[in-house]
């Protein structure tokens, strides 16, 4: 009986390599003759970036260390406006990629977008009326990104950081802090209610993990462990110092993935609770709509305690977004279909420069709307 188990999960495996195979684009950074555009950027080839953007376009373009990750790497924080060595008082965005470092379309999708965006402001690149619009936004707002904030995660292709929990397995999968549980808001709520929040089958279940020994979904890389207190990691406090430091007054993250692409916004929290500037919110997700096709979802996929848009906007009054991105052609397909960065269903898929070809002006209209929104 056992050997007929086996046998029939290693026929399944075989076959959804067959399946995901057949129509895949090569992602990988070692594979030669490959387009910029279908390949992720590593955090040592975005440092690199980053400094020469920085020779390229110094009037525009300025980046800065907001900390060190656990795995001691830079988290860098990128500004791009026409005054950039200053704080002037405009309307500000915040973007965000690899929060979950399993999610590359994430941080592929913002690095792409802010070299889009200093190419099309220095010289026509798709046509002049992108050209004039890309430097109306960049002239008249302060648009900020955290392109890789998990690096530690984007390097070993893990959801949760690098931070080693003292249990057992604390060295090893178990580790690491889910940024995305660890904003502190309703942190309280698992403690006072700790079943009300879990749901029939925990183990396949997104959400909160209070204790690292029990996050057993980090045995397939998708652990959910909140951290031992809020704005423990220096991830969460990276976001929380450029919110509190900076003009922002609208902050998106981008994650992946859905089949087709997903705007989500509303209480995280509790998905039916009325959210704080609803027809605001509204009307920019209708414009999203129109610019990506993607579904809208109100909350986020799962219920979440300390979720980071759930404190920006409670506390804050920034109006936040997020992105569950296209699933993609993957080269690793098996470990991509856990971690959701691809479909089974081949039709479903899409070329990772096609999600990034798309939000560039996704980015501006977020910019644009933070600039209508200060005047």
């Amino acid at each position: 009986m056992k050997n007929k188990i086996v046998a029939m999960i290693l026929i399944l495996i075989f076959s959804l390599s067959i399946l995901s195979n057949s129509a895949l684009a090569n992602l990988n950074n070692t594979s030669p003759n490959k387009s910029t555009l279908e390949k992720y950027y590593t955090y040592d080839e975005l440092t690199l970036l980053l400094g020469q953007l920085k020779e390229e376009y110094p009037n525009i373009f300025d980046y800065s260390s907001l900390g060190k990750t656990w795995g001691e790497k830079d988290i860098w924080l990128v500004k791009i406006s026409d005054n950039v060595s200053i704080e002037e008082d405009e309307g500000g965005v915040l973007y965000i990629g690899g929060m979950h470092g399993d999610e590359h379309q994430g941080y592929q999708t913002v690095i792409y977008s802010i070299i889009s965006i200093l190419e099309n402001y220095t010289s026509v690149k798709n046509n002049e009326s992108f050209t004039k619009y890309a430097r109306k936004i960049v002239n008249n707002t302060q648009m900020f990104f955290i392109p890789m904030l998990n690096a530690d995660g984007c390097i070993a292709k893990t959801r949760k950081n690098f931070r080693p929990n003292g249990c057992l397995f604390g060295k090893g999968f178990m580790k690491g802090v889910d940024v995305n549980r660890n904003s502190g808001y309703k942190w309280e709520l698992q403690d006072k209610y700790p079943f009300r929040f879990r749901r029939v089958f925990p183990y396949f279940e997104k959400i909160n993990i209070k204790f690292p020994l029990f996050d057993f979904r980090s045995i397939i890389g998708e652990g959910c462990y909140r951290g031992p207190e809020p704005f423990s990691e220096p991830e969460s406090q990276a976001i929380k110092h450029v919110v509190e430091n900076y003009n922002i007054s609208i902050y998106i993250d981008h994650h992946g993935a859905v089949p087709g692409g997903m705007i989500m916004y509303g209480w995280s929290w509790n998905h039916n609770l009325e959210y704080p500037n609803q027809k605001i919110m509204d009307s920019i997700a209708d414009g999203l709509v129109n610019l990506t096709g993607y579904k809208v979802k109100k909350g986020s996929v799962a219920i979440i305690l300390g979720a980071m848009r759930d404190w920006l906007t409670a506390e804050h009054n920034v109006l936040a977004f997020g992105f569950e991105l296209p699933t993609t052609f993957g080269d690793n397909p098996i470990l991509d279909i856990m971690h959701q960065n691809t479909c089974i269903f081949q039709k479903l898929n899409v070329h990772i420069s096609e999600i990034c070809k798309n939000h560039v002006p996704v980015t501006l209209y977020f910019a644009e709307r933070a600039m209508l929104l200060h005047q």
